[in-house]
């Protein structure tokens, strides 16, 4: 399945039963879905701050599940989680050193990446660090994120939304969301594996 048939349905579940699915598609695949939310409340579907809300609530619940994984599940299913996520153990062992030296640097800039996310998620857990920590990092970098992604889906929505008479919505909106999309995530792989690669 494509970028754009993903985009496609994403914004057709999301329209068609609103806020009842935001919350679990969030947690599966957050900045996607927060952009289209975005683009959504635009045009009155969602109401903005309660989406918003719900959008860091879901984010921060995915990243502790991923985070308790590490911490206290990871010894007796390590082998099935790391097959399961295709992540090396040496991965996770030199995420944990680098961690340990600078957690919120590593948090911050971790939650920057989809390359890198979910491995430091799990190295966070398995490094120990404590939960007060790793939720106030955590959302450290994912307000100000998950906003630009709302605010670009919104602004997004309001542009379209005014030439709509010359346009067809629906196609134009999940075009050019998808292309955002897939620009944005190119940017912020680039972005974390150069802090990365220099910080190791």
């Amino acid at each position: 399945m494509d970028a754009n048939d993903t985009v496609g349905q994403i914004f057709t579940l999301l329209y068609a039963y609103g806020g009842f699915v935001l919350f679990p598609l969030v947690a599966i695949e957050g900045p996607v879905v927060t952009v289209i939310a975005g683009f959504l409340a635009s045009i009155g579907v969602f109401r903005p701050i309660p989406t918003f809300l719900i959008i860091i609530g879901a984010d921060l619940t995915a990243d502790i599940l991923y985070y308790s994984l590490g911490r206290w599940w990871l010894e007796s299913i390590f082998t099935k989680l790391t097959n399961l996520f295709k992540i090396k153990p040496q991965t996770i062992d030199k995420l944990e050193a680098e961690l340990k030296r600078n957690k919120g640097k590593v948090l911050f800039f971790g939650k920057l990446s989809h390359v890198f996310g979910l491995p430091i998620l799990i190295a966070a857990g398995h490094a120990k660090i404590t939960l007060p920590d790793f939720i106030w990092y955590n959302l450290l970098a994912a307000v100000p994120k998950s906003l630009v992604f709302f605010l670009v889906g919104y602004l997004l929505g309001n542009t379209i939304n005014n030439y709509n008479r010359y346009v067809n919505f629906t196609i134009l909106g999940i075009f050019v969301l998808t292309l955002l999309i897939v620009t944005v995530r190119y940017l912020s792989r680039r972005i974390v594996k150069r802090y990365l690669t220099h910080h190791h």
